[in-house]
């Protein structure tokens, strides 16, 4: 048996490598000392002194201080839950409870008078689903529901509206629906307007059935069950502001205002934002105050918990190593700044990092969210035995970092700290309604374009696809056929062009942008006026078309501004969805010209 490889002797190793197919190296490292001894080489001995100085310099050991380094810390923190919300600027406060609803939705959420024709029908789906799961799904009750709650047949309607001329918005999208879901499907709208009546229990079982519903007597109990169920369920699809509470929409300034309130052990802490935009909602949004906005619900109340935490030393990359021997971040140099003698922020930065990065300790201090938090006392305890308290970095007039309130703020809100519950996810629909702000300048206006707005059924309608009313051509009489040059009083404007004319602010001096309507004039003669079909360009859903919306000037810069209405979904903490409509403010694309111009005089053929 021959032998492995590994096992021969060195004299006939060399002899059986040369008859393998294959090239094989050895390498050995291993240290050596020339005397036999290795504690020079352990002893890591230096001929550069001025290295091991600018290392001591590194680690502060030049200073001197005999300080210790902290090994405890007690922490004592007031923490409330906000438990107030105040819609716009002047609204009533509300109680906050459930905390299972975002932000977001509390403060963007608008009241529906009726939701869109797909959630109707979607629901009314639902309700037919829940009866075949409890075994109501018969054919009597079905056709009985349907008879009874069917979305109807679409029935012709006079386009022009003999109060306002301008012709309905075309809703092919909604038309066909309607027409697919007629005696098909249940609107859920009539379901729940017919049964709201008979659920005095909220979301428990209806008091009883509707008259005539064709229910078996052994399953009415089941049915009052499954319809009230349903009720609860259906009016929690959508989540709406109160048809009655006031909206934290400011159509002056195209923006969302409201205040939170938490009700701390030392104060009432007020949250204000006078111009939320929309959008992810997060602590830079508010601002604190001291205020009182009521008393919050029971369990809202704030609680003082003190808790005992070991300090860590914070790093950061490109800190120096605090080891003779470990090889420090490569992704920061922090030696290899380059700063002129004016980059100052530079070379304090650099020498923070160099000369006091040890100093710093981090502690950890875990808290939940939705929640206001005010650090009562800190003390921590070093490795001598010592104690201090510690009061906050921040000075009167001078430097803070995740500040609420004003500079010059003395009291206890200066270093209160708001950890909201962010919905780190929001899905967005396409706009239901987008408005675009701009200035333009050639004629002196501003207008707010309706680029899309929202059919009766709730389907999107985008109105620059539309088909023109607006005539781009004037006729001219037959005995004007020969004239060098034709008057002009005022070029075409497409109806979806809103005009916004400077006027005096109401309050105090500058001005203001109001809305006013726009006259056409018709390729057959007539005239009309146009306004706003959206209800982005109204101070409140349902407005006359008289009314006369103001916008700040200052709010439509010379960047312009977009307005949306969007369906907006986020996961709520306990796992489900909240659905809800908001709006929201970005910047726009700049100035814009919309053709319009006074007093011409053009030669007939130039009339466009």
């Amino acid at each position: 048996m021959t032998d492995p490889i590994w096992a021969l002797p060195t004299d006939r190793l060399d002899v059986e490598l040369v008859k393998l197919p294959s090239v094989v190296t050895w390498s050995r490292l291993e240290p050596l000392s020339l005397t036999a001894e290795l504690t020079p080489g352990l002893q890591a001995l230096l001929a550069d002194p001025l290295w091991l100085l600018g290392r001591q310099w590194q680690f502060g050991e030049l200073r001197g201080e005999d300080a210790g380094t902290p090994i405890s810390a007690i922490v004592e923190v007031e923490q409330a839950p906000i438990g107030r919300l105040r819609p716009g600027a002047e609204g009533e406060p509300v109680d906050l409870v459930d905390e299972a609803v975002p932000f977001e939705a509390r403060i963007e959420a608008e009241w529906v008078a009726m939701p869109a024709i797909r959630i109707r029908a979607e629901a009314g789906l639902q309700l037919l689903r829940r009866l075949n799961a409890a075994g109501l799904g018969t054919d009597g009750l079905r056709t009985d529901v349907l008879a009874r709650w069917a979305f109807a047949p679409i029935a012709p309607v006079d386009p022009v509206d003999p109060i306002d001329p301008a012709p309905a918005l075309p809703d092919p999208t909604g038309d066909a629906l309607a027409a697919v879901y007629a005696g098909r499907i249940p609107d859920a709208a009539r379901v729940a307007a017919d049964l709201g009546p008979l659920a005095s229990a909220g979301d428990g079982p209806l008091d009883r059935l509707p008259v005539g519903l064709a229910v078996p007597p052994e399953s009415a109990e089941t049915a009052r069950g499954v319809l009230g169920e349903w009720l609860a369920w259906y009016r929690g699809y959508l989540f709406q502001a109160d048809g009655s509470q006031q909206s934290s929409w400011n159509p002056f300034r195209q923006e969302h205002s409201f205040a939170l309130q938490a009700d701390l052990g030392s104060g009432r802490t007020v949250l204000e934002a006078a111009e939320y935009a929309g959008g992810p909602f997060d602590w830079p949004d508010v601002d604190a105050t001291i205020g009182d906005l009521g008393t919050s619900p029971a369990g809202r109340q704030g609680v003082l918990t003190r808790q005992v935490r070991l300090p860590t030393p914070a790093t950061f990359p490109g800190m120096p190593a605090d080891r003779l021997w470990q090889f420090e971040d490569s992704r920061v140099y922090l030696g290899g700044i380059e700063a002129g003698p004016t980059d100052l922020a530079r070379l304090a930065l650099v020498e923070f990092a160099l000369a006091y990065g040890v100093d710093w300790f981090a502690l950890p201090v875990e808290v939940p969210a939705g929640s206001v938090y005010w650090v009562h006392q800190l003390e921590v305890v070093d490795t001598f035995g010592r104690s201090a308290s510690l009061g906050s970095a921040r000075e009167p007039g001078g430097w803070s970092m995740f500040g609420l309130a004003v500079p010059e703020e003395q009291t206890f809100v200066a270093d209160a700290l708001f950890v909201p519950a962010v919905s780190p996810l929001v899905l967005r629909s396409d706009p239901l309604e987008e408005v675009a702000l701009f200035r333009d300048e050639m004629a002196n206006l501003v207008w707010g374009v309706e680029r899309v707005v929202q059919a009766p059924s709730g389907q999107p309608v985008n109105r620059t696809r539309l088909a023109p009313k607006v005539s781009l051509r004037q006729q001219l009489p037959d005995d004007l056929g020969d004239a060098a040059i034709v008057y002009r009083l005022m070029t075409p404007v497409p109806d979806h062009w809103v005009p916004f004319v400077a006027v005096p602010a109401r309050a105090g001096g500058g001005i203001e942008l109001e809305r006013r309507p726009l006259l056409h004039f018709r390729s057959d003669g007539t005239t009309d006026v146009t306004h706003p079909l959206g209800t982005l360009l109204f101070t409140a859903p349902g407005a006359s078309p008289t009314d006369r919306l103001r916008v700040a000037e200052e709010e439509v810069p010379r960047d312009g501004a977009v307005v949306t209405r969007r369906y907006q979904v986020a996961r709520t903490p306990d796992g489900g969805t909240t659905l809800w409509i908001g709006r929201r403010k970005t910047v726009g694309q700049g100035e814009g010209w919309s053709g319009l111009r006074f007093d011409t005089a053009l030669p007939p053929g130039a009339l466009h």
